[in-house]
């Protein structure tokens, strides 16, 4: 009887060059994945040189040194969102809605890389938003792609509260091409957004500014800090007894809880 060795035995040939195709397949997808990613963090970079980011301090450099690309194009497509979107400032760059669509695809692809990601979830809804925006003309409905992936960064992740803050911003930009329904529906995602004193001393003016003094202030929570924020924008903006009213409702309210 003559035994087959390692040499010789026809299975173990078969193994071997199945392991060895199996290598050869990771290998590739390994490679795909690093041009993948270096393809990613390089449209971000040109991204940020479209959007005349590149001679900002660091920005290219913080861009290119990320360990993931997932996260550098996050980077690139908040900072041009940042220069572009719906706050930006006079000077910014003249091709916003190319530059929004670039940011937007960035942000797709970052949520991609992290799907279940609040930050990605968040920044998608908000190049969603600006695009939105810069449609005068678009119907109330087709804010449903801003709104949808706002609320469900908003609901995935209860205590992340820059995805409250971020669906209770869009909402009060987006109020005065809003239908009355879906203004009622934003209205507890404006209260839950307003626990947060931040929040309030940043968006009450505008909400005051769309749904006046009196139901803007309804939107704020029996929360002293909140209150207090309230009470201090209110005297800025020359409204007294309105400002009187939520001191006084501060000093009775229940602090928030401290978390450890």
């Amino acid at each position: 009887m003559v035994e087959h060795g390692r040499g010789t035995d026809p299975a173990f040939g078969r193994r071997s060059w199945a392991g060895f195709l199996l290598w050869l397949l990771l290998a590739a997808a390994a490679a795909a994945l690093a041009i993948d990613g270096s393809s990613l963090r390089m449209r971000g970079v040109t991204l940020l040189e479209r959007a005349g980011l590149a001679s900002s301090p660091a920005v290219v450099d913080t861009a290119l040194v990320m360990p993931a690309a997932g996260d550098s194009a996050a980077y690139a497509a908040e900072s041009v969102l940042a220069r572009v979107g719906p706050d930006a400032p006079p000077t910014a760059p003249g091709d916003r809605p190319g530059l929004i669509a670039g940011a937007r695809s960035l942000a797709l692809e970052a949520l991609a890389d992290s799907p279940g990601g609040p930050q990605q979830r968040v920044l998608v809804g908000r190049t969603a938003f600006a695009a939105w925006d810069l449609q005068p003309d678009a119907r109330p409905d087709a804010a449903r792609a801003w709104q949808r992936a706002l609320t469900i960064a908003s609901g995935g992740a209860p205590g992340f509260e820059a995805a409250s803050a971020a669906l209770a911003t869009a909402y009060l930009r987006a109020w005065p091409r809003l239908s009355e329904a879906e203004r009622q529906g934003a209205l507890p995602a404006l209260t839950a957004a307003f626990r947060n004193p931040s929040v309030v001393r940043r968006e009450l003016p505008t909400a005051i500014s769309q749904l006046g003094p009196e139901p803007a202030m309804r939107l704020v929570p029996r929360d002293r800090a909140a209150l207090e924020a309230a009470a201090s924008v209110l005297s800025a903006l020359n409204q007294p007894a309105l400002a009187e009213q939520a001191s006084r409702a501060a000093a009775q309210a229940p602090a928030s809880p401290v978390l450890p």
